[in-house]
Formats: C-alpha cells, structure tokens, sequence
C-alpha cells in the first residue's frame, strides 16, 4: 500500500503505483578510456522528483493544464483548488 499524493487516499491492497516525473535535470557523464587514453563526455537527463499515484490520480494529473500541474508540484493544494477533493 501506498499513499497516492494526488488525491491523498491510501491505495487498495495490491493496486500498482504509477510514478509521475514531476522535475528532471540535465547532466553530462565524463568517461575516461585507459587504453586509448582518450576523454569523452555524454548527456542525459536524471530525474530529481517523482510522485506516486494510483490509477485515480494519474487520470486527475492528466486533466489538469500545465498550471494547474505547475501549481500543484509548487503548493500541493491544487487539488483543493480546483475543487476536485472534498
């Protein structure tokens, strides 16, 4: 069981949770071959924060506009806002 941070419910005994990206952030890898002792660097994205849902939640998340996501992530209360909890 796990608590869905959308919609504050616990979830039901068995219910899969549904990871939600909410901040990523780029980052560069620097490798280092020994043989040829040559330097190279890649990219790629890492995820910083994720919130957990269930299948209720995730069908809110994705109703929402761009601002109310973004009001969400930055106040957890766009939920009471938006009149879609009690």
């Amino acid at each position: 069981m796990f608590k869905d941070q959308i919609t504050g419910k616990n979830s039901k005994l068995g219910e899969k949770v549904n990871k939600i990206t909410i901040q990523t952030r780029n980052v560069s890898y620097q490798h280092y071959d020994r043989e040829e002792d040559k330097n190279w660097e890649t990219f790629g994205t890492e995820i910083v924060k994720q919130i957990d849902a269930t299948q209720e939640g995730l069908a809110i998340w994705n109703s929402w506009t761009d601002e109310q996501k973004e009001a969400f992530v930055k106040h957890g209360t766009a939920l009471i806002k938006y009149g879609t909890r009690k």
